[in-house]
């Protein structure tokens, strides 16, 4: 990577990465995007290197399996280029790779020595990205990069620069949380000083630059390893009477340093005098000049201006900054809430606006013409990281280490279904210093107000914090950063159930903040969640479920429910219709209490160890019986729970035995798509059984789905209802009733212009028509042969396998083996990729071979 391994990175004197925390966080995050960049972009890890990455490895000859060649000197992949070279070659101790994929395979061979094996690969190739891509690209200006071809390589750059910008803004912002530091104030002497730098006879000083001119996101020049010692950035003033001073700013004052080094163009550090307050402070008792002539042209008309040291102290005098009586007393509520004063925000929540580790990889990909747009707003904000505030509760130790924790606990996975779960990233939205400023004191009073209050203050200042807009992201970080959160969690310890009840509404909107919902594990919120299941007291225990519900998107979360029996408590929420004496408002509230459970178990179920304690805790029968009540909004999250949990045998056969198939048939002529779309995946995963099959068309099931074919637009709903229908094709005799309803002929029209999920699906479904003898015709005369031969040119495994099955069908009759050997040969004459189709395509060639053994098996 280009910016972390020449800026951000430590180095030896031996071209070795230092042992340092911040090169292992690097490494760390690097070896998080090789292992995804495989599922995430297929066609841009296979992409050829300009050169290969070539380094000293630690495997050995038993370390290389399957799919590569072992030979008496090494071992190379069975993969290889259009030029028949190996795209991994091995020749102990050295090892070169030449695509992602193959890098990616081979750090999985690593196994635990894969970090090892990473950082030996960043050592030997620090030019990275230009070896990947290409100098000559590396080196085209950005505002360039657009007036290109986008092909496959451009992209791979873009993709690396992005993901390369990423990790440094992660890695600066772990700076940011272990040292404050504030640039603006070393930025606001430097311009002022530049003044004196022009000709004539206001000259003070001959020249005034910084060493780098590289600023990291954080607003500071110093490399990252030097920030954590206080340094801000290195600037070389010439004076006109002494010869050219190289000074260090840092939090404590400025200082010289030992200069530059010629070789190296790099900063020498130690530091070769006192501290100074400031520049100014410091040219005057080294230049007579500067000292005589300062006074005279003294900056009467420029505003008073704080020195860099004094600008750190006042920050960390605010920061302590005691609490008056008059604003603990609740009196001044109301007032605190709405007045307008002309206040500025402090540092810190400017801060909070701007300064994000988890960006996005849409910020990421502004124009350099938006960054210079919202330079100058931006370079004043992104000063420092969380605040005393937010650390109540926590050390500052434990809140870095529980944060990046996080970050990797996000993405991982107990099950299949899990590792398909969305990355949550956070994203910044822009607000007006106005609003920022209310906002953020309306919530730093009614803070301070419910850190004071008795009982019923407590209740009053809850429902003021409600008539908030709890879903806007700057309130949510306001309530974290100033430790409203741990608040809310407290007040679920108490025995009031009014306090309980506005602390879970306000936290069941909050809680969909990413930042918020790892800060509630972290401070043992679920758990307290959990024991407030066991309550009689049905709204508390709504609330609880549906914010165990937002909580539990991440594995961490959702072992800590289990762990704490909170799995069994939400089934037995479920079972709430023996509780209705009363129908009408006591049975709604009931049906909400059962809704919020599903949801919570919906949520819950990613896990295949959650799936098996739902199922010991009398879940599914209690599923079925929601499943079959007229509200919709009870349906939803019932059939999510099952489509998640049908991945599992056991829960098929309970979804059959419960005579659940006949509830999912009926929900899928529902106006709701989600619904529709939960029914359709839970068939698609229950047709793997003929029992399920044969159900499904009993109950008239066949034709519903036929009919969402028809919603190209709904994407999510297409690939479940094409998945369905190709399981339900595996038997013939609904082959036969999707043939009533031109299933066919829909499913041929969606061999274009769709994503690979629904390709595969309907690619398996045409591999299962064509096993009757009057629709293999009709795939060949209706375009089918040559859509599924332009299908080969991709890169799924799962599509290939489908259309290699059903052009293997189709095979089977010889004008088709002729059709699809003449389109297969026109195609590899005109692919630019023809290494792809080196089969040879005759009508009795490998290629038909190929496919009729496939069709055989």
């Amino acid at each position: 990577m280009g910016l972390i391994l020449s800026r951000a990175a430590q180095w030896t004197s031996c071209c070795k990465l230092e042992s340092a925390p911040l090169n292992e966080f690097l490494v760390t995050q690097v070896l998080n995007y090789v292992e995804n960049f495989v599922s995430r972009h297929p066609q841009e890890a296979e992409h050829l290197f300009e050169e290969p990455l070539q380094w000293t490895t630690t495997l050995k000859k038993v370390d290389f399996k399957e799919d590569y060649v072992i030979s008496a000197i090494g071992a190379k992949s069975l993969e290889k280029d259009s030029e028949g070279k190996p795209l991994l070659q091995y020749f102990p101790p050295f090892v070169s790779v030449r695509t992602i994929s193959q890098l990616s395979k081979l750090l999985q061979l690593a196994a635990d020595r894969k970090r090892q094996e990473l950082q030996a690969c960043l050592e030997e190739n620090r030019d990275l990205i230009a070896k990947i891509v290409g100098q000559r690209l590396v080196n085209t200006p950005e505002e360039n990069l657009s007036a290109l071809e986008l092909d496959i390589r451009v992209k791979l750059f873009i993709l690396l620069k992005h993901i390369d910008e990423k990790i440094l803004n992660k890695f600066v912002g772990e700076i940011a949380k272990q040292v404050k530091l504030l640039p603006a104030a070393v930025e606001e002497e430097v311009e002022f000083l530049k003044q004196y730098c022009t000709e004539g006879g206001k000259r003070l000083l001959k020249s005034l630059r910084y060493t780098s001119d590289y600023e990291f996101p954080n607003g500071c020049r110093a490399p990252p390893w030097r920030q954590l010692l206080g340094e801000i950035c290195y600037v070389v003033i010439e004076p006109c009477d002494a010869e050219a001073l190289y000074i260090t700013c840092c939090s404590a004052g400025v200082f010289l340093n030992a200069g530059l080094d010629k070789e190296e163009d790099e900063s020498l550090y130690e530091r070769q005098g006192d501290f100074y307050e400031d520049m100014a402070t410091l040219l005057k008792r080294v230049s007579p000049h500067f000292e005589k002539n300062v006074r005279k042209q003294y900056f009467v008309e420029q505003k008073p201006r704080k020195s860099i040291h004094v600008a750190h102290v006042d920050y960390e005098i605010e920061k302590a900054q005691p609490k008056t009586p008059e604003e603990r007393e609740w009196e001044k509520v109301q007032q605190a809430l709405y007045a307008r004063k002309k206040r500025e925000p402090c540092q810190r929540w400017r801060n909070l606006g701007v300064l994000s580790i988890f960006g996005s990889d849409e910020d990421l990909m502004m124009s350099a013409a938006e960054k210079k747009r919202l330079g100058s707003k931006t370079k004043v904000t992104m000063k420092v990281g969380l605040t005393a505030a937010s650390s109540i509760g926590l050390t500052a130790s434990q809140r870095r280490r529980s944060i990046v924790a996080s970050l990797s606990e996000e993405h991982c996975s107990e099950s299949s279904s899990e590792s398909e779960e969305e990355e949550e990233q956070t994203e910044r939205r822009p607000d007006t210093s106005t609003e920022l400023q209310s906002e953020y004191w309306q919530v730093q009073k009614l803070v301070k107000y419910l850190k004071a209050a008795d009982q019923t203050a407590t209740v009053l200042v809850l429902c003021a914090m409600m008539d908030l807009d709890l879903m806007k992201e700057v309130i949510q970080l306001a309530i974290l950063d100033l430790g409203g959160l741990e608040l809310l969690l407290n007040l679920l310890d108490t025995t009031d159930i009014r306090s309980k009840i506005g602390s879970l509404k306000i936290l069941a909107k909050i809680s969909q903040n990413v930042i918020i919902r790892q800060t509630i594990v972290n401070m043992r919120g679920l758990q307290r969640m959990v024991n407030n299941l066991d309550l009689p007291v049905k709204e508390l225990q709504a609330l609880a479920s549906e914010t165990i519900a937002h909580v539990a998107k991440f594995r961490r979360a959702r072992r800590t429910v289990r762990i704490h029996g909170g799995i069994r408590k939400l089934v037995k929420m479920l079972d709430c219709f023996h509780y209705s004496a009363k129908p009408g408002e006591d049975m709604e509230k009931n049906l909400e209490v059962a809704r919020c459970g599903a949801s919570a178990l919906w949520s819950l179920s990613k896990s295949s160890k959650n799936k098996e304690a739902i199922r010991k805790a009398g879940g599914i029968p209690l599923l079925g019986l929601l499943l079959r009540s007229p509200y919709e909004k009870i349906a939803i999250p019932v059939v999510g729970t099952l489509q998640e949990c049908a991945s599992q045998k056991n829960y098929r056969v309970a979804i059959q035995n419960e005579g659940m198939v006949k509830d999912l048939v009926k929900n899928l002529s529902s106006d709701n798509e989600e619904l529709q779309m939960l029914c359709a995946s839970a068939i698609f995963k229950c047709a793997e059984d003929k029992l399920t099959r044969d159900l499904v068309r009993s109950h008239h099931g066949l034709q519903p789905l036929v009919s969402l074919l028809s919603k190209a637009e709904n994407k999510q709903l297409l690939a479940a209802a094409t998945g369905a229908i190709w399981k339900c094709s595996i038997s013939m005799e609904n082959v036969a009733i999707f043939q009533e309803y031109k299933a066919l002929h829909m499913l041929i029209g969606l061999l274009t212009d769709q994503p690979e999920e629904v390709l595969v699906n309907v690619v398996g479904a045409l591999g299962q028509f064509a096993q009757i003898q009057a629709n293999k015709a009709a795939i060949c005369n209706g375009g089918g042969i040559r859509a599924l031969i332009n299908l080969l040119n991709g890169t799924n495994q799962a599509l290939l396998v489908n259309v290699a099955k059903a052009v293997g069908a189709c095979a089977t009759e010889r004008d088709n083996v002729a059709r699809s050997s003449s389109l297969s040969a026109s195609i590899c004459q005109q692919s630019s990729d023809s290494d792809n189709l080196c089969l040879d395509v005759g009508p009795h060639g490998l290629f038909p071979r190929m496919l009729s053994h496939l069709q055989r098996n």
